[in-house]
């Protein structure tokens, strides 16, 4: 898996347009992507037979055969457990169902999100936010509550974080503020917000260092990113879920702690005196 998703970051930028659709359908669609010939899938994204076969040998791979055994490979055991989840949860009738459909789609998202990081690109991305002096983190619309949640927990930590605001006037004019030390997060899934991929391009071209919480490796934020940890977010509703991207956040901040053990217990032990002089929280205890 990993050796895979290092060759398709390391050939992302020389796909086409109509290459880029293509793979982003193939890893979106995998469970039928796997068995497709090359007229169906073509036929299905609306591409050229040509355009499979070259995006196949772009990646490195010697035709689409050699491509599609790679990726039945990645995704031998993600189809077992896919599967499985759709005839549990068929046929939705009633609340009862719409909530066991709903939890273990969120399990699932988990499973395959874990699956997917390479451990040394999750490594590379935490040092880098353990070593930035200042972090921006931007993430918009729906995705805003995972910005603000990530924005807090590295408050915990001590660091130096700006969350930036949606509809605040001044945005560009403190990105011109930007440090050579400055880290840059960007966060957004389907449909990615503008504005997020914007911030990204600019801290990249301004020689700062950028980091993206996406859905996939084709993310238009990934271009522009550094070190890019991807997360699933599908829901079979009218809401996209987070509770992955949540949980990947989560075990980021984690793994902060323990990098810098010491400096972390500092900051927290800080942090419980100031609450408990200034009464933050109800003591259950009168």
């Amino acid at each position: 898996m990993d050796s895979f998703d290092t060759r398709l970051k390391g050939k992302l930028s020389s796909l086409t347009r109509s290459q880029r659709r293509l793979m982003d359908y193939i890893l979106s669609h995998d469970e039928e992507s796997i068995f497709s010939n090359i007229g169906d899938l073509a036929k299905k994204v609306n591409v050229s037979e040509a355009t499979v076969v070259r995006l196949s040998k772009a990646l490195g791979f010697k035709g689409f055969p050699e491509f599609q055994k790679e990726l039945r490979l990645l995704f031998k055991k993600k189809l077992t457990t896919t599967s499985r989840l759709k005839k549990t949860v068929k046929k939705v009738t009633n609340e009862g169902d719409v909530l066991m459909k709903v939890l273990q789609t969120d399990i699932h998202n988990i499973e395959e999100t874990l699956k997917q990081i390479p451990a040394m690109e999750f490594k590379k991305f935490v040092k880098a936010i353990d070593s930035a002096e200042r972090i921006v983190i931007v993430g918009l619309r729906g995705v805003y509550s995972l910005a603000i949640f990530l924005g807090i927990a590295l408050e915990f930590l001590q660091k130096n974080v700006w969350v930036i605001q949606p509809g605040i006037g001044d945005m560009w004019d403190r990105l011109l503020g930007l440090g050579k030390g400055d880290l840059v997060i960007g966060i957004s899934f389907p449909r990615y917000t503008k504005q997020t991929i914007e911030v990204l391009r600019f801290a990249k071209e301004r020689g700062n260092k950028t980091l993206a919480i996406t859905d996939s490796l084709i993310s238009p934020l990934a271009q522009y990113a550094d070190h890019v940890l991807t997360a699933r977010y599908q829901m079979d509703s009218f809401v996209e879920s987070f509770t992955a991207p949540l949980s990947l956040i989560n075990a980021i901040v984690t793994a902060l702690g323990v990098f810098s053990k010491k400096s972390t217990m500092k900051s927290l032990k800080g942090l419980e005196e100031v609450w408990e002089r200034q009464q933050i929280y109800y003591n259950t205890s009168k």
